[in-house]
């Protein structure tokens, strides 16, 4: 017997009382309930809570008023992303690439749901777009990392090479330090033990580390990647569940498993 409570959703997702961003929105929407720019700012200040099912649920009814607006697919395909569900995100993410195709971030987060779901060859057809688009340095820092490690567990090394070959030592990464401290990595420039720091929050432990753990699965060390990949999830299993190299780790440790 299939009980209604593994399938129906209680409508109240939580108890938390919400923010004051988001109850200045709900009075907006009491005298313009179907503007979709407010469907769109709710459904951000619900994922600004962390409450990433209420803030699918929003963008979904942003979309219903307006389903050829493309950037309502990608905010939602980012929280299905956040809410493990991979599938649903490159769904959206894919028709959001049809809607607006000149988007980056559409690109970039096509990529990482078709890595985070073990088919590489569609991640590689995403990420060689935004790739191809990305002109400031953060932006290719950010996307030949993803690249480059999706590249090597194709085993087009050639390619891999050139994307490296593009990272030099006097970029600017911006917020992309993590990033950045995993291709000089890649490159031989860093040692692993440099992108260990004490002083490191722990979304940069995720994100340093999951660089530093498919470097050494990429080079043959399975051992220490999944050391690597334990201290992820211990790490990120509190606040951090939804940060990409999170879920890269839960997808790897399932998929060695």
């Amino acid at each position: 017997m299939i009980l209604k409570e593994h399938q129906v959703a209680n409508p109240q997702r939580t108890d938390i009382e919400l923010s004051e961003k988001v109850k200045a929105i709900d009075e907006q929407l009491k005298e313009n309930p179907d503007q979709v720019d407010l469907l769109m700012k709710r459904g951000l200040a619900l994922a600004d809570m962390r409450l990433m099912r209420e803030a699918v649920e929003w963008f979904s009814k942003a979309i219903a008023v307006d389903p050829f607006c493309g950037i309502l697919y990608r905010h939602r395909a980012h929280r299905h992303l956040s809410c493990w569900e991979f599938d649903e995100a490159c769904a959206d993410f894919t028709i959001a690439s049809r809607l607006i195709p000149d988007n980056w971030d559409v690109w970039y987060h096509l990529g990482l749901s078709y890595y985070l779901l073990g088919n590489y060859e569609k991640a590689l057809k995403a990420y060689k777009v935004c790739y191809e688009m990305s002109e400031a340095e953060d932006k290719l820092i950010a996307v030949s990392d993803w690249y480059w490690m999706t590249l090597m567990r194709s085993g087009h090394k050639d390619t891999a090479d050139a994307v490296l070959a593009r990272i030099t030592e006097n970029m600017d990464p911006k917020e992309n330090t993590a990033y950045y401290n995993r291709l000089l990595m890649y490159k031989g420039i860093l040692k692993p033990e440099d992108l260990f720091s004490e002083n490191d929050d722990d979304l940069q432990v995720i994100t340093r580390y999951y660089g530093v753990s498919n470097y050494y699965y990429i080079m043959g060390d399975v051992a220490k990647s999944n050391q690597m990949i334990e201290k992820i999830l211990q790490a990120g299993d509190k606040q951090w569940w939804s940060a990409f190299g999170y879920l890269a780790a839960m997808v790897d440790k399932r998929t060695r498993s």
